[in-house]
Formats: structure tokens, C-alpha cells, sequence
């Protein structure tokens, strides 16, 4: 039975939206690294170990990325900011970090710190992005990199692409 996280009725599992809100009901299915680990349950934040149920993410879907960095082009950049707006609710929900800033203050930050806090933020997200790929490598590094020569948009296509493979 799939658990709608919008209004938290119970909807059959071959269900793709909730039957009672119409909210849309993404699942993530079971890791193999819990299945190694035993399967730890995950108490707020990211960094507990990995869910043993089965979650359903309800605000995230995911995203061309070809025509996401078009647009962010043809719009001088408007596009870019509401990306890494979602982006930024979308992997804190993926991690289930509820304490996480959410996108808006995120932007706000990097504006008012001259891009200082977009650099922190690319670091930050490439350890959860690492979390919910349940890898071992070290993106932020590569995330940070990328931001330092003027190249977060690359960034934000990597977080992305990560979010797509996550979901499918």
C-alpha cells in the first residue's frame, strides 16, 4: 500500500496518483546498500542510514535536463534560479533533511554574500547528492570546483541527473 505524502491516505500500490487529493505518488524503492547494512531506519537528517520502507516523494519529478539549461539560456538566466530553487526542496526532500534552508533563502543568501554562499551550497549538496545516490565518491568537491571557475550550471545538471537516476 502507497501512503500519500500530501494528505497521508492509503492508495493501492499499482496507484500513480493519490485517490482522494489527486496528488502525484513517486516512490523510491528499497536500496541494496540497506539490504547490506541490515536496514538502519533513518531518524531526521540525512546522515542517519538509509530508509527501510518504502517512501513516497510526492514533489519531486524528474527533469530534462537538456531543455532545463536551454531555457536557463534563453531566459539570461531566470530559468537557472527557479531550477535551483526546486532543486534545492527537491534533494532536501530526497534526503529527508527537514532542517535544510529551503530554495528562496538559498538564492537570497548567494545574492547578499556575492555568490559566496552558492559556493557552500554546491558543497553541501554534493554530499547529499552522494547520500541519496548512496555512493562513496566526493561530488561536492567536483560541485565546488565547477562553481569556483563559473561553472555551476554543470553543477546543477550533475544534481539533476542524480535525482533522475535516484528516481527512476
Amino acid at each position: 500500500m502507497k501512503i500519500c505524502g500530501h494528505c497521508g491516505s492509503g492508495n493501492d500500490d499499482s496507484s500513480k496518483f493519490c485517490v482522494h487529493c489527486g496528488a502525484p505518488l513517486i516512490t523510491k524503492s528499497e536500496s541494496g546498500r540497506e539490504r547490506q547494512n541490515g536496514g538502519s531506519q533513518r531518524q531526521g537528517g540525512y546522515s542517519a542510514g538509509s530508509p527501510k520502507e518504502e517512501i513516497i516523494y510526492t514533489n519531486v519529478a524528474p527533469r530534462s535536463i537538456p531543455a532545463a539549461i536551454i531555457l536557463s539560456f534563453v531566459t539570461c538566466g531566470i530559468y537557472l534560479l527557479y531550477w535551483i530553487y526546486m532543486l534545492n526542496d527537491e534533494i532536501n526532500e530526497l534526503a529527508q533533511d527537514e532542517t535544510a534552508p529551503g530554495g528562496g533563502l538559498v538564492i537570497l543568501l548567494t545574492v547578499l554574500t556575492c555568490g559566496i554562499y552558492g559556493l557552500y551550497w554546491y558543497y553541501r549538496m554534493g554530499e547529499k547528492c552522494d547520500y541519496i545516490a548512496q555512493t562513496h565518491t566526493s561530488n561536492n568537491i567536483l560541485y565546488l570546483i565547477l562553481g569556483i571557475f563559473g561553472l555551476g550550471i554543470v553543477s546543477v545538471a550533475l544534481m539533476q541527473d542524480t535525482i533522475n537516476r535516484v528516481l527512476e
